[in-house]
């Protein structure tokens, strides 16, 4: 559990708040009248957002949600999500972010492993949400909402979202006790890409300490008009919606679409955002790009996985006035980790003998410890491969009914990310891979990322993902499958050959395949197992 360094006999948890919840409530007294949210048509002034947080937490307390329970999110981005999840935050109820792309036995495992008492789905997500809880007993209610319109969902045994907060009390929800450091406020559910997804608990405490030193971190300030892309229910949307309500930051909301994020951040004249790297080459490829006056950006934060040299100087380039800034964190870390400042950035840029700094994801964040680990979990020295570990205050309680993957995770204080990195001696760290996509060729250990970053400055390669093959020879051989940049051609000849003086020669590519597009789950990241699969399916060991 997390010791709480504040007082608790006044219910304050960390500045002045009483919990999560509570950084709306200070924002409406504060800027009142200055826009906090927009989404679509819909501008709320932080007075008016306040406001419809404090009729929804009201209007759940009536529906009969109460304190500790769990409440899943199961939408798209709207202003309707936000609102739900603070409304949960000043309740005490915990929101269960629940990704919207996922399949009706996904969603009915996680609602069922949160021991959700109730399913907040928009509207493309009803049928689904239905299935489930006729299969999950602990549901007891549906709420719909039209992330669109706003006028609710119609339906037998759906309550209509608008329609509930209509009538119900503005006034802040009271409590009999006051919130502790270490209650839990939030699950947020990891992607599952090793297994079945798990829920990184969030406290009340940890959320407000935590989010304080990362809206630090990334630059977040009042005076920021922030366009938030990421889906809510990731982590990165986690991070954006209370980085910039801890700053008291204009929020604007998209669903992602390549146009409309271009439009939005000429029309609003938005100073941050943040992309993942994949969303940064769609909007660089778009023919229009240059078109929109994109002058007033200032912050551009990106992460999620490790961006191609070419790719960023490029955005570099074509964005002359913004500044560039790398995170790295994890689900489990409350997206604290590494930060790449923009002034890093441009010495890279600009200085020759700094520009293998482009290929780091920074150094250490202001509160944060990160360092590298070998199996045993000692610390490595510089230019040594191990895991990524983090130990800060932010860091999840645990996982969610799950004190085995708790403890393989969590180590006295640190959260053992799954990350192979190195650091160098000026401590900033450079991503290697993710532990288990490791090659081993010959005895001899291969990162597929440290190749895939070669491979993609060649100018015909769009993306590509390396990966290891059964070999008689060697064990496992590396190969490269390569998706081929539209109107360019390109073969495995030249491909390998562009690899010469560049890497060791074990580490090139043995084959290249080319495909149309590469299996991604549903945050975005390359999914390596499937693409090993098809090599490996007759084998009888995967390695």
């Amino acid at each position: 559990m997390v010791t709480n360094p504040f007082n608790h006999n006044q219910g304050i948890l960390f500045g002045g708040y009483r919990n999560a919840g509570d950084l709306v409530r200070v924002n409406a007294e504060v800027l009142g009248r200055q826009i906090a949210v927009i989404f679509g048509d819909v501008r709320w002034s932080w007075r008016e957002f306040n406001a419809r947080v404090n009729r929804c937490a009201n209007s759940f307390r009536t529906l009969g949600i109460q304190r500790g329970d769990r409440v899943a999110l199961f939408a798209r981005n709207s202003h309707q999500w936000i609102e739900a999840l603070f409304a949960l935050n000043k309740l005490g109820a915990l929101a269960v972010t629940v990704n919207y792309r996922l399949a009706a036995p996904e969603v009915e495992y996680i609602v069922a492993n949160a021991g959700a008492r109730a399913i907040v789905c928009g509207a493309p997500e009803t049928d689904i949400a239905r299935t489930v809880a006729d299969k999950v007993r602990e549901v007891k209610w549906l709420i719909g909402i039209n992330e669109a319109s706003g006028s609710g969902i119609a339906g037998s045994g759906i309550e209509r979202y608008e329609t509930l907060i209509a009538t119900a009390d503005e006034s802040e929800p009271t409590h009999e006790h006051p919130f502790a450091f270490d209650e839990p406020a939030l699950l947020l559910y990891t992607s599952g890409t090793t297994g079945f997804p798990k829920g990184a608990v969030y406290t009340h405490g940890s959320l407000l300490l935590g989010m304080y030193v990362h809206a630090y971190a990334i630059g977040s300030h009042r005076t920021h008009r922030v366009m938030l892309p990421s889906p809510l229910y990731s982590a990165a949307g986690i991070a954006g919606i209370y980085c910039a309500v801890t700053a008291g930051s204009q929020l604007a909301l998209i669903n992602f679409d390549a146009q409309l994020a271009l439009q939005t951040l000429a029309r609003e004249r938005i100073t941050f955002t943040n992309f993942v790297p994949t969303t940064i080459q769609m909007l660089l490829a778009r023919a229009d790009f240059d078109s929109y006056d994109l002058s007033s950006l200032e912050v551009l934060l990106y992460g999620g996985s490790p961006i191609p040299e070419p790719v960023l100087r490029d955005a570099m380039k074509r964005l002359p006035n913004c500044g560039f800034r790398q995170t790295f964190a994890a689900t489990e870390t409350g997206c604290s980790g590494t930060v790449l400042e923009p002034r890093e950035h441009r010495a890279a840029l600009d200085d020759p003998s700094l520009r293998h700094r482009l290929l780091s994801c920074g150094r250490p964040q202001l509160a944060v410890e990160v360092d590298i680990f070998d199996h045993e979990g000692n610390t490595l020295p510089p230019d040594e491969i191990g895991e990524i570990g983090v130990r800060t205050e932010a860091n999840m309680l645990g996982y969610w009914n799950n004190p085995d993957a708790t403890a393989q995770a969590m180590r006295h204080g640190w959260v053992f990310t799954g990350d192979m990195a190195r650091k160098d001696e000026d401590g900033y760290i450079y991503l290697v891979d993710r532990k288990h996509d490791l090659i081993v060729t010959g005895a001899l250990n291969v990162y597929p990322s440290e190749i895939e970053r070669v491979l993609q400055q060649h100018p015909a390669v769009f993306e590509c993902a390396v990966i290891g093959v059964p070999s008689e020879q060697w064990g496992e051989a590396v190969k490269a499958i390569t998706v081929v940049r539209e109107g360019m051609t390109l073969t495995e000849a030249d491909l390998i050959a562009h690899c010469e003086g560049k890497i060791a020669g074990f580490k090139k590519p043995k084959s290249v395949d080319f495909v149309d597009k590469l299996p991604r789950n549903l945050t975005g990241k390359i999914l390596r197992r499937e693409l090993r699969e098809t090599y490996w399916q007759d084998a009888a060991r995967k390695i």
